[in-house]
């Protein structure tokens, strides 16, 4: 056997192309037998086959438990891959077999003391001076102890749970409708005899009682954020120092307070960033190394709405260092066979260090009354959420066409020659709701085909569409240089739908057949007419695009070209009337409304009407008539009510 390795070996050395297939080979005939495990797993690891080399080693376990070469080396493969907990648990039994070596227990030592287990930790090193290690060593690693326990501490860490006033019954009952995650099932966090935490599933309803029991400290709570029927009712960033940065702050004070210092900031960065796009968030420290930032819903969202913006906020607004990490919650679109990711509920104790988690400030202080501060923190309206996500796609999608005038590293000379010039018409034209009335392809196709128009009119009154419904708007419109226009336009007006799902080109191919869009989308096709004839076209199987050349529609369109459109001044004239109109109805929509509002408010005499998002006033000014004044939540005295009319 030690001739075949070192003939493979060999092999590999001299870069023989099928070296590496021979040894896979070579360990599947041999995986159920007894032996030469350990070398194995070492001419894996110097083949860079990492994965055969755990399995080797973890043969070489099964046949011998104690065989502690292989445990060091499943150690090292385990932390290499980021697989913490199973290089901690090597690392435990290594130590168990050489309580006394110094491998060993420095390994291990460093691995419990990045996840902050001290005193298991010390109970290492008192094994260590039992089995007769040397005194001046372990001391020294109990020094590394202290100067981690002293940067965990931090500044003050003053997270002890006394702190925290117990809640009243409408805090607790306030809180479980704020963080109501999948129904009849939570998480509760455990810590082991060892020094290991986890969450384990609790099939029972997350109720009032319990958010009272996760507040005063008795049990720590986490929930699966996206529901049964695929919505949310909070969503959260977590932010977190990475674990490099993290392992060189231990044993460092000045390195530890810099690390919370830089978390801190970039936190309350993310926060403006939301403010800015009208996104209200609490700041939570969650702990030593990490913040949490939570947005509390007015109404329950599509889990992909919010994995679309939060996933695009983070693309737009990147982290300024790369010693952080941001993950955000929830991290599934939709529910899927199990429970998905957990999220650690605010407030709680962490169960292995006693340390509670704390809500602060914009200017990172401590809140001192968060039961008060979830009670006042306003929630996000559906509305304001989707013109956020509308916003952050605008900044994703691609300029097709530079600004000349502004490029850098022109010279004078270029610059007022550009300036003099009349600015080029660019194609294609930007597409606009009118488009789809007047484009003689587009228009005629939502003429003809009810079901186009019904999904049009969806995205443009919903602002989300189905992945079916995506579907079948890319494959019937979709195939020409209008359609992709008109597609992503709609697209763009989806908050669940990431700008990565843009048409780039126009599809190739056949287009959708009628049948396979009363399949995909029923709920449509069932509320409309479809049921569309084509007697003129027998030949051809039934799509939408058929009515392209329906004679009922008046002149058959052109064949769609697959280019963008030229820049038509003649379509461009008829856009712009047909937007006119648009605007008129609109105002005269709006001014029926506003005249609506201002009589019952003088009727009922009524000062203003509140909601969560602001309130609309009615304004009395000399020598005018009374005016309805909208004043956004932000500008509102605090003291208002989140929804509800005001006597004057």
């Amino acid at each position: 056997m030690h001739d075949l390795i070192a003939a493979l070996r060999e092999r590999l050395a001299q870069g023989h192309p099928d070296a590496r297939e021979t040894l896979r080979r070579v360990l599947a005939e041999r995986r159920g037998q007894f032996g030469e495990h350990r070398a194995w797993g070492q001419l894996c690891e110097e083949a860079g086959e990492p994965g055969l080399a755990l399995t080797e080693y973890q043969l070489a376990l099964r046949d011998d438990p104690d065989d502690v070469e292989a445990r060091a080396r499943l150690v090292v493969l385990h932390e290499e891959r980021g697989e913490i907990e199973q290089a901690r648990a090597h690392a435990s039994a290594w130590v168990a077999v050489r309580p006394a070596d110094r491998e060993a227990v420095e390994v291990i030592v460093r691995l419990l003391v990045e996840d902050g287990s001290l005193a298991r930790a010390h109970e290492v090193l008192d094994a260590a001076e039992a089995a007769g290690a040397d005194r001046a060593w372990t001391a020294a690693l109990r020094a590394r102890i202290a100067a981690a326990a002293e940067a965990d501490q931090g500044d003050a860490d003053g997270g002890e749970a006394s702190e925290l006033p117990l809640p009243t019954e409408a805090d607790a009952v306030r809180f479980a409708h704020l963080f109501a995650g999948r129904e009849n099932v939570y998480a509760r966090q455990w810590v082991g005899a060892d020094g290991q935490t986890g969450y384990s599933p609790v099939h029972e309803p997350f109720t009032a009682q319990i958010a009272r029991n996760h507040l005063a400290g008795s049990i720590t709570v986490g929930v699966y954020p996206v529901r049964l029927d695929g919505t949310v009712t909070f969503f959260a960033f977590d932010l977190d120092i990475g674990k490099r940065a993290l392992t060189r702050a231990r044993g460092s004070v000045a390195e530890a307070r810099r690390l919370k210092d830089l978390v801190d900031r970039e936190a309350r960065r993310l926060h403006r960033e939301l403010a800015a796009l009208g996104v209200p968030a609490l700041i939570e420290d969650s702990g030593y190394k990490g913040r949490h930032l939570w947005v509390l819903l007015a109404e329950p969202e599509d889990a992909a709405v919010v994995r679309s913006f939060g996933s695009m906020f983070m693309a737009a607004v990147p982290l300024e260092s790369v010693e952080l990490s941001l993950e955000f919650f929830p991290k599934q679109a939709a529910v899927g066979g199990g429970l998905g990711n957990l999220i650690k509920l605010p407030l709680g104790i962490h169960r292995r260090t006693g340390r509670r988690s704390r809500l602060l400030r914009p200017d990172g202080s401590a809140e001192p009354d968060p039961h008060g501060a979830l009670r006042r923190h306003p929630r996000l309206p559906r509305p304001t959420l989707r013109a956020a996500v509308e916003t952050l796609k605008s900044r994703m999608l691609p300029r097709e066409h530079s600004d000349a005038a502004g490029r850098a590293g022109r010279d004078e000379v270029e610059e007022e020659r550009l300036a003099a010039e009349p600015p080029a018409i660019q194609p294609p034209p930007a597409w606009t709701v009118a488009d789809f009335d007047v484009h003689p392809e587009v228009g005629r196709l939502m003429r003809g085909c009810a079901v186009l128009t019904a999904l049009r009119d969806r995205a443009l009154d919903h602002r989300c569409l189905s992945h079916d419904e995506q579907v079948v708007l890319k494959h019937a419109l979709g195939h020409s240089g209008a359609g992709v226009l008109a597609v992503n336009y709609l697209l763009d007006r989806c908050a669940n739908v990431p700008a990565s799902e843009r048409l780039q080109t126009p599809l190739a191919g056949n287009p959708i057949s009628c049948p396979k869009i009363r399949k995909r989308i029923p709920h449509i096709t069932a509320a409309v007419p479809c049921h569309c004839a084509f007697d003129f076209a027998p030949d051809h199987y039934p799509t939408p695009r058929l009515h392209l050349r329906n004679p009922a529609l008046g002149e058959p369109a052109e064949a769609a070209d697959a280019r963008p459109p030229s820049w038509d001044p003649v379509l461009r004239v008829r856009t712009l009337l047909a937007l006119r109109v648009r605007r008129f109805e609109i105002d005269r929509e709006i001014e029926r409304v506003e005249g609506e509002l201002t009589m019952w408010l003088e009727r009922e005499t009524v000062a203003e009407v509140a909601l969560e998002e602001g309130m609309l006033r009615l304004v009395y000014e000399e020598g005018a008539p009374p005016a309805l004044v909208w004043q956004p939540r932000e500008a509102s005295p605090s003291d208002r009510p989140a929804g509800g009319v005001v006597e004057r």
